[in-house]
């Protein structure tokens, strides 16, 4: 149970706002860190989850923007649940309306994010969903990096290097001229995952 202080009433007295949650027993990074096996079935029913829950909230205009194994609760019951909407914004209709491009845990930005955009939609946190999958078949993250640069490079070496035939506009990117690719990587993400997963 969370209590947020919310004003004062007119004696001075302070409001408080109760929020109440329901338990869930785990986060799949805890479980992912103690080697916990899902089979594909149960793969399957999480990632089933979580894009409905997604779903929800970009048919509502809503973004996460921080969706990773650690917001991703789960009980006992096999239910999930996203959690955390600290960064969550409603998705403006308007064309000009600028975001912020320093959201989501580092390991799971998007290119987009990582090249300076500030005008984006919910595809940020389908790419998100997408780490986390890979990381539910591997048992590890697929981007590991320390910062915005390295973590670039690890993307091109295993999507390929982006251009104006593949990612129309990636050129005109705030930092693509400082961290695009410096060279031209091939794609080859289906070789990375061959023998790569535990099914």
């Amino acid at each position: 149970m969370y209590v947020i202080r919310v004003a004062n009433d007119r004696y001075g007295a302070p409001y408080h706002l109760y929020l109440v949650f329901e338990y869930m027993e785990h986060d799949i990074n805890g479980l992912i860190d103690k080697r916990i096996g899902f089979d594909i079935s149960h793969i399957k029913c999480i990632m089933l989850q979580i894009l409905e829950g997604l779903y929800y909230l970009h048919s509502n205009n809503v973004m996460h923007r921080d969706i990773k194994g650690e917001n991703i609760l789960m009980n006992n019951k096999g239910e999930v649940k996203l959690a955390d909407f600290g960064l969550a914004r409603r998705l403006e209709s308007r064309p000009d309306c600028l975001y912020t491009n320093r959201v989501v845990t580092l390991w799971y930005r998007c290119p987009e994010l990582l090249l300076g955009s500030n005008q984006y939609n919910g595809a940020i946190d389908m790419w998100s969903i997408g780490c986390f999958f890979a990381e539910l078949l591997t048992f590890r993250p697929m981007f590991q990096a320390s910062n915005e640069a390295s973590l670039l490079e690890l993307i091109y070496e295993a999507c390929g290097s982006p251009s104006e035939e593949s990612w129309p506009g990636v050129t005109s990117l705030k930092y693509f001229k400082q961290l695009g690719p410096k060279k031209v990587f091939p794609r080859k993400l289906r070789e990375m995952f061959k023998g790569n997963t535990k099914y």
